[in-house]
């Protein structure tokens, strides 16, 4: 950190920034991607840091560095398992098959994935109807109302928050370029805007 500052090269500054990174060293890699002016990535780094589990936090850094499969399987391992963490992260990558698999297999949030699912249709595909089988399958046999799968969501946070013994922030969420951090993806908080804008609407 001393010799970064000291040449003020941005070469230097970017190895930094990467080996911190795999060191999950946030603190350094902090200073170093606000040296290069990498707002998208410090922003996510900064999200990074909030996120009250240990599992949490190790995922993100795995998604940071491309290794999606890793973060899920560190998110479904934690005890108890991140569940819902997982199902968005795929959500976020527009891994929509997976992401109806984990909640079938668990059981929980098949109405979080439709409701996600058919945000995404609105928003991205111009209002194009569902035109996956399985999707259209699944949505005729559960309804999904969007109070619902933001109480659902609030509650996982919330209690995953206390596990770690710090305070919830219901305010606290992902930057609006997680996407471009990632290198690609779903504009997270453009998803999240557009949800709490439909609290009122339902599929039934």
């Amino acid at each position: 950190l001393r010799l970064c500052c000291f040449v003020e090269d941005d070469a230097c500054w970017a190895m930094l920034a990467a080996t911190a990174i795999n060191a999950q060293n946030l603190d350094v890699a902090e200073i170093a991607l606000a040296a290069l002016k990498l707002i998208d990535k410090l922003e996510y780094v900064l999200y990074i840091k909030r996120i009250p589990s240990r599992e949490g936090r190790n995922a993100e850094i795995a998604a940071y560095k491309r290794c999606i499969d890793e973060a899920e399987r560190i998110l479904l391992h934690a005890q108890p398992p991140l569940l819902y963490r997982a199902i968005k992260l795929n959500i976020r990558l527009f891994r929509w098959d997976r992401a109806l698999d984990l909640a079938v297999k668990h059981r929980s949030h098949v109405d979080t994935v439709l409701a996600y699912r058919s945000r995404y249709l609105e928003q991205f595909k111009q209002g194009a109807g569902e035109t996956d089988d399985r999707f259209r399958q699944v949505a005729a046999s559960v309804a999904w109302d969007w109070a619902q799968v933001k109480a659902k969501k609030e509650l996982e946070k919330r209690e995953e928050a206390q596990r770690a013994g710090v305070a919830y922030d219901p305010k606290k969420k992902p930057p609006r370029e997680w996407g471009s951090a990632l290198g690609g993806g779903a504009d997270d908080q453009k998803l999240d805007d557009d949800a709490a804008g439909a609290d009122a609407k339902s599929h039934k």
